[in-house]
């Protein structure tokens, strides 16, 4: 296992399932829902492992579906992870927790959505190299719609230009991490990267890509389907 392997500086994975999925309107939790072969978590899993196989990974997950994880590992033994871990109130908590499974070496550590199951094995090493150099990473893509900010006075377009995207996995230093979520949390940590910029430290924006959508609504569970039928045409 990961942990085991020599002194070198370790790359490992917090793999973000906190959430129970209600807006999908299903009965099964999206992580869990089937996308081709297997459930989304099973693809997003691979993605990672062709990219890293000696990966450590904590699968942070809601305590009511631990349950459903054992049968999924049971169905699909290679989708097995190093630690489970229960989520917390926030993603901040659920990362918070993920960080305390991890164990206490120098490397780096990438946090992703677990509903995001078609990234690119070239984004997930485009991220971990950049925040190896850099610190962080983060993958990001351009807006294609036009964005219109609302306020009292009215509404005015903003500059799709200047405007990202942000995806995951947001790839970072381990101990610098740990040191920037040694805080109480605050409304605007709405990721890793405003938790990683709230401690002054700086950010590496990574080309991202459009099949690593997440699924949020029934919806994107159609277009996930629709992709995975191009890249693995029958």
């Amino acid at each position: 296992p990961a942990a085991d392997l020599p002194t070198r500086r370790m790359r490992s994975l917090i793999l973000v399932a906190g959430g129970t999925g209600t807006r999908m309107n299903r009965p099964v939790a999206k992580q869990f829902l089937p996308l081709g072969d297997r459930p989304v978590i099973v693809h997003t899993l691979a993605r990672f492992r062709e990219a890293y196989p000696d990966l450590f990974v904590v699968l942070v997950l809601h305590e009511s579906l631990h349950g459903e994880w054992a049968g999924v590992v049971r169905d699909h033994p290679e989708a097995a992870v190093d630690r489970v871990v229960e989520g917390g109130a926030e993603r901040f908590h659920s990362v918070a927790n993920g960080l305390a499974a991890l164990p206490d070496r120098d490397g780096w550590v990438g946090i992703h959505d677990a509903v995001r199951p078609l990234v690119e094995v070239d984004t997930i090493r485009r991220c971990y190299a950049a925040a190896e150099a850099h610190g962080g990473a983060i993958p990001v893509v351009p807006v294609k719609d036009t964005i219109r900010r609302i306020g009292e006075q009215g509404s005015a377009p903003l500059d799709r230009a200047t405007l990202r995207a942000v995806q995951t996995p947001q790839v970072f230093s381990l101990a610098p991490l740990r040191e920037a979520y040694g805080v109480d949390y605050q409304s605007h940590f709405t990721d890793d990267a405003s938790v990683w910029e709230a401690s002054g430290r700086q950010l590496e924006l990574v080309e991202g890509d459009l099949h690593n959508l997440k699924l949020t609504t029934p919806e994107d569970l159609l277009s996930a389907e629709a992709f995975l039928a191009l890249r693995n045409p029958s």
